[in-house]
Formats: C-alpha cells, structure tokens, sequence
C-alpha cells in the first residue's frame, strides 16, 4: 500500500514509496474498487480493467446515517452492490493529512531523502513522530524549471499515523481489504487528469463541493501545484439558510434543491451563506499566486460534489472569480458495464471524482 501521488502529466504513475506499500504485479485483467468515505456521503466504484481499457460496472452511492457505525454502512454498502472483490482503495482529506508545496535548494535524491525527516517538521502542525511522511521531487525539467537552476519542487505529504490506523481498522471491520491509502485530492486530480486530458495544456482550478467541506486544487500545464481544504460545505450553507430563514431542515433542502430559485428571501440567505466560502477561497487564490511568482493565471473552473448540485452556484462563482465554471463528469471516456443502468450513473456524476480516481490508478 501506499500514498500515491496523483497520476498527473510528467509524473504518471509516480508512487511515494514509504506509506504501508506492498508492491506486486499486476494482473492484465483485474477489478479495481475506489472507496470515498465522505462526511455525508459513501460512494464506491468497481472499475474492471483489461489492458488500457476501463469499464464502470458498479456504482453505488448512499447517505450515511449518523445513528449507525460507519463500518456496518461500508459492509452493508458493498453487499448491496454486490462489488466482486473486497480489495480497495481509500482516501484521507483534512486533519488526518498534511500536503505541502516547497522549495528546496537543489541537492541529489539520496541526501534529500537523508535530510526531509530533520526538516519536514517545519513544515507540519504536529510532531514528524506522529506521522507516516512520503514525499515527491519534480523533474526540474520544462515548466519545474521556472523556479530556478538551484532550487527544487518538492510535494510533501503527511498522514497522521492516528488517522490511517483508524481508516485500516475501520475497512477490517467492513470486511475489506485496503489497497493503497492516497490522498482526497491526488484521486480527484488522477479523474480529471484521466477524464480530460486536452486540459493538461493549461492552467485550471479544481473545487470539490462537500457536504461537510471544500477542497480547492490548481493545476497548472499537468502539474498539480496547489491544494487546499476549505472547513466550509453544503451542510454548512444549509444551516446557515435554515437558521437566516426559521425553517426546517427538510424545508431548507428542497429551498436549496429548488433549480428555479426566485424568492428573494432565499436567494439572500443563499448569497450570505455563499460569502463565507467566497472569501475563502479569494485568499487562497491570492496566496497561491503570491507564492508562484509569474504562474500561469486560471482559465477555467471545474466544480463538483454534492454541493455543486446548487442551481444558482456556478454563475455566483463566475463572477467571484472571474473566469468560467463548469460541472464535469469523471466517467466520459470510460466504458460502461452491460449490466449498469446509465440513466442511474447520471445522478451520481457530481459524486465520482475521488472514488473513481482512486480507481482509475493503477
């Protein structure tokens, strides 16, 4: 198992060596499962993979309970699926994982691996000993270069030990096997990379709208160069509508699920609630640009997750950020099982990116 760097341009395939990993070949016909445990949401994608082809043949999404353990949910989830293996890969996103984009001064790999244990706890919220550390050195090669002749970009990634023996023991108790263990993002950015690969030539932003938050990714000419969670979702805007309003909480979904919103109440509401995450991501815009000296500005957004689903979301964001946003669907260039009912796969779309991205790698 390990922590994988996403599958993105100029380092396909790459995997960060050290996070519980198990190497073995390959099958040239095997069945891949991608597991997102969300905060409000379980989704999982089998993907049958003969060669270079990939076919979706189960995909299943349910709303978790919160009277219910989250393990009995994920066992239940795959019996009702009846998803043929027991082999999966998961995510961490959030507290239980840190990722850094840095500079380092230029040095061969065999002393930079010598020397990132001493120095990545400046770069960490809690102690090197807490966590499983991995990390990625770019190539220095074409648009890596622009940093200069003596420095190097480095990914470095985290996972805090706590939160990956609690996502391993949580998958024993379903009665699953995990796979590899990669981050929120990096499956996200491998679906869009996979999904729509003319996009790699230029510069764009990533928004996966959570219920319980928001992660912003940029990447620029392939290269995955800036991420961030964002403690804001859907069920944050939710609570935020009922309580501006004084209704009830199944009141406030339809409001939210309404795709002609015109009573001006809620449309204020909506746009107070909007703010906060507004906000949010203008500063980390700003601090991602102010950090990339010369970076290539955004050209487009892409947006999903079940937040996205907003009517009125797509033409708010526009305006905030100044360039198009548009929904994507993780699935259009992948085959679709016989036995898979396409009309249903079309309401699942804003839910796929990461467990289908988990899929997708190989």
């Amino acid at each position: 198992m390990a922590i994988q760097i996403p599958k993105i341009a100029d380092f396909i395939s790459k995997t960060i060596p050290s996070l519980i990993q198990k190497k073995s070949r390959e099958p040239s016909v095997q069945r891949r499962v991608g597991l997102n445990i969300g905060k409000a949401n379980l989704v999982a994608c089998e993907l049958l993979v003969e060669g270079e082809r990939l076919s979706l043949e189960r995909c299943v999404r349910k709303e978790l309970v919160k009277q219910k353990p989250v393990a009995q949910q994920v066992k239940d989830l795959f019996q009702e699926g009846k998803f043929e293996t027991k082999e999966v890969r998961v995510s961490l996103k959030g507290e239980g994982i840190v990722i850094r984009y840095l500079s380092f001064p230029k040095m061969n790999r065999a002393d930079f691996a010598s020397s990132i244990q001493f120095e990545a706890e400046k770069y960490l919220p809690f102690n090197v000993s807490e966590v499983t550390l991995d990390y990625y050195v770019f190539s220095g090669n074409g648009e890596d270069a622009k940093a200069g002749a003596d420095t190097m970009q480095v990914i470095l990634v985290a996972a805090r030990r706590t939160e990956v023996d609690k996502l391993l023991a949580l998958a024993r108790e379903a009665g699953l096997i995990v796979k590899a263990i990669d981050a929120d993002i990096f499956a996200y950015a491998n679906a869009f990379e996979f999904s729509h690969p003319d996009e790699l030539k230029r510069c764009v932003g990533l928004i996966d709208l959570g219920a319980g938050d928001t992660t912003l990714g940029i990447v620029d000419k392939g290269k995955l160069s800036f991420s961030r969670d964002i403690a804001f979702g859907g069920a944050d805007l939710a609570e935020m509508v009922r309580r501006k309003l004084n209704v009830s909480e199944e009141e406030v979904v339809k409001i939210l699920c309404d795709d002609s919103l015109k009573q001006p109440e809620s449309l204020s509401a909506i746009h107070q609630g909007l703010d906060h995450l507004f906000r949010e991501l203008s500063t980390s815009l700003n601090y991602y640009y102010g950090q990339h000296e010369g970076a290539s500005p955004i050209e487009v957004f892409y947006i999903s997750g079940g937040f996205s689903q907003l009517s009125i979301l797509p033409e708010l964001l526009g305006k905030q950020v100044e360039v198009p946003v548009q929904k994507w669907d993780p699935s259009s260039r992948l085959a679709v099982g016989q036995a898979f009912d396409s009309e249903a796969l079309k309401a699942m779309i804003p839910y796929l990116p990461v467990s289908l991205g988990l899929a997708i790698h190989p």
